[in-house]
C-alpha cells in the first residue's frame, strides 16, 4: 500500500509545483478597457458648447473601444450627492474623490480656451478693370460715393455677414491619474470653418473637433499585447473586440525588456524589435495577426506594441536597357502590407526614338499590385504599371516640341530583405503596348490678352522628311529599386 501513496504524492507534489510557479502575464500588458470620468476643467459661460464638446469626447472616447466611459448622468448624480461645485478651477482632491466615487482610473478634464464666432466678408474679386478708362469724372464720382455708401454699411453691422461665419475653436484636453493625481498626458484640440451661417458653421467645426479627438484618444492609450502562439506565418496574441482592435491594424514584436543594475540602479531596457504583424481575424479578448515582415527570431512570450500608423514603403528605381533607354523613378506605396496595394509614382528619364534621337521625358503614373507569396526574407507580387509621360526634344526647325506618351506594362517583382527596413527590388517588365500622341510646340502670336498675358497657338512640330519620330518602347526590360520601409 505505501508504494501506490508514494507515487500518488510523487506526482501531487509535481503538478503543485508546475501550477505554483506557472508564469503571470506581466503588468504592462493591456487586458482590460481603462474607466473614464470626463469632466469640464472649469466652467465656461457658454454651457451648450460645453455640453457638446464633452458629449463628443464621450462618444468618441467610447467608439475608440479602450475606455469604458462613466456615464454623464452617473457624474451628475455623484457632484450631487456629495455636494461638490465645480466653480472655478477643478483640483486634484476633486478629481481624485470624483474619480474615486465613479469607480475611474483616468480622469480627461476639458478646458475651452477659445471659442468664437464673426461674420467676415468673402474673397472680394479683382474690379480694376471695371473702371472705363475714359470714363467721365462725373462717372467715377457716382461709383466711389456709392461703394463708399455700401462698404459703411457692411461694416456698421456683422449681422450681414450671416452667411458667411468664420467659427473657431480650441481647447486643451489634460488626462489625470485618479490614484495619483497626476497629469499622465495632454493635448490640444483646434478646428476652424468658414462658411455658412453659425449653425452650419459650428456644425463643421465641430466634426473637425470630432475627427482630431478620436485619433489622439487612440494615441495616448496603445494596446500593449503578448505573443501567444505561433503557428508558421501567423501568430496569436492577447486583445481583441475588447480593446476595440479592428482588422489591419499593426503591432511591432519584440522582446521582454532586460533589467540591469548599474551603480546600484535597477535600470529596465528595451529588448530587442522581431518583426511586424498585421491583424487578421480579431476574438472577444485575442486576435491572430500574420507575420508581414521579420528580421529575427519570433516566439510565444514576446511583446507586441501596436503602431501608430501603417508603415510608409517608397521605392526608387533604375533602369537602363541597351543605350535605347534609361529612366529613375519613384513609388510611394498606398495600404502597404495588402493583398492589393497601390502606389504614386514618378518617372524621369531618356527614350530613343525612330531617328535615334534620346528625347527626355517626365511624369507620374500608378501601380496595381497583387502580392503573392512571402517567404524566407522574400516577396513576390505582379503589378500594371500606367505612365502618363511626356517627352520633349528639338524638331527640325529648331523649335522645342513636346509629345504626350504612355506604356503600360506587366511586372513581376521579387523584393529581397536587406535589413530591418530595406530591400532590393528585382523587377522584370513587359511593355505590351504604347500610345503617342502628335509633337506639338506653342507659337507666340505676339498679342497679349485683356490681363496682360501673352497669347498663344498650338502647332505642329516641323519635321522636312514627313515623318515624325515615333516611340515604341514595347519589350522585356529589367530594373532593379532600392525600397525603404519607415515605421
Amino acid at each position: 500500500m505505501k508504494t501506490p501513496i508514494f507515487v500518488f504524492l510523487f506526482f501531487f507534489n509535481i503538478f503543485k509545483a508546475q501550477d505554483s510557479t506557472y508564469p503571470e502575464i506581466d503588468d504592462d500588458i493591456t487586458l482590460n478597457k481603462k474607466p473614464l470620468v470626463i469632466l469640464p476643467a472649469k466652467n465656461h459661460p457658454n454651457k451648450d458648447l460645453e455640453k457638446k464638446v464633452l458629449s463628443i469626447i464621450a462618444e468618441q472616447a467610447t467608439a475608440v473601444g479602450r475606455f469604458d466611459v462613466i456615464d454623464r448622468n452617473t457624474v451628475n448624480q455623484i457632484l450631487d450627492e456629495q455636494k461638490f461645485q465645480l466653480s472655478g478651477m477643478v483640483d486634484q482632491t476633486q478629481i481624485s474623490k470624483i474619480g474615486e466615487f465613479a469607480s475611474a482610473e483616468l480622469a480627461l478634464l476639458l478646458d475651452i480656451i477659445h471659442f468664437g464666432q464673426k461674420g467676415v466678408p468673402p474673397k472680394k474679386e479683382d474690379d480694376t478693370n471695371d473702371e472705363e478708362e475714359d470714363g467721365t469724372l462725373f462717372k467715377w464720382i457716382v461709383k466711389t460715393v456709392v461703394k463708399e455708401t455700401i462698404e459703411n454699411i457692411k461694416s456698421k453691422d456683422t449681422l450681414a455677414l450671416e452667411n458667411n461665419i468664420q467659427t473657431e475653436l480650441k481647447a486643451k484636453v489634460t488626462i489625470i491619474n485618479i490614484e495619483t493625481g497626476i497629469s499622465e498626458n495632454s493635448f490640444s484640440l483646434n478646428a476652424s470653418f468658414t462658411g455658412g451661417s453659425r449653425d452650419f458653421s459650428l456644425i463643421k467645426t465641430l466634426k473637425q473637433l470630432s475627427q482630431d479627438t478620436r485619433i489622439k484618444l487612440k494615441e495616448i492609450y496603445m494596446i500593449t499585447s503578448e505573443v501567444v502562439e505561433v503557428d508558421g506565418a501567423y501568430i496569436n496574441m492577447f486583445s481583441g473586440e475588447n480593446l476595440g482592435l479592428k482588422k489591419g491594424t499593426m503591432f511591432e514584436i519584440a522582446s521582454k525588456n532586460r533589467l540591469k543594475t548599474y551603480k546600484g540602479k535597477r535600470i529596465s531596457l528595451p529588448g530587442k524589435t522581431r518583426g511586424l504583424i498585421k491583424i487578421t481575424d480579431i476574438g472577444l479578448d485575442g486576435s491572430r495577426a500574420k507575420i508581414v515582415r521579420k528580421w529575427r527570431k519570433i516566439k510565444i512570450g514576446q511583446k507586441a506594441y501596436e503602431l501608430k500608423a501603417s508603415p510608409t514603403i517608397t521605392d526608387i528605381s533604375f533602369l537602363s536597357s541597351n543605350k535605347k533607354r534609361y529612366e529613375i523613378s519613384g513609388k510611394a506605396w498606398i495600404n502597404s502590407y495588402s493583398d492589393f496595394t497601390g502606389s504614386i509614382n514618378y518617372h524621369l528619364g531618356s527614350i530613343m526614338d525612330s531617328k535615334n534621337n534620346m528625347d527626355a521625358y517626365l511624369g507620374f503614373g500608378t501601380d496595381l499590385n497583387y502580392h503573392l507569396f512571402s517567404q524566407y526574407g522574400t516577396s513576390s507580387s505582379v503589378s500594371l504599371t500606367i505612365p502618363a509621360l511626356l517627352a520633349w526634344r528639338g524638331d527640325d526647325d529648331g523649335h522645342n516640341v513636346i509629345s504626350f506618351f504612355s506604356d503600360p506594362s506587366l511586372d513581376a517583382n521579387l523584393a529581397i530583405q536587406i535589413s530591418k527596413t530595406r530591400d532590393i527590388v528585382f523587377t522584370a517588365s513587359y511593355i505590351f503596348t504604347s500610345i503617342h500622341g502628335p509633337w506639338q510646340w506653342r507659337r507666340d502670336t505676339g498679342s497679349n490678352d485683356e490681363d496682360g498675358n501673352k497669347i498663344t497657338e498650338t502647332e505642329w512640330a516641323v519635321w522636312k522628311d514627313g515623318i515624325k519620330p515615333a516611340l515604341k518602347p514595347e519589350g522585356l526590360y529589367l530594373s532593379i529599386s532600392l525600397r525603404r520601409i519607415r515605421f
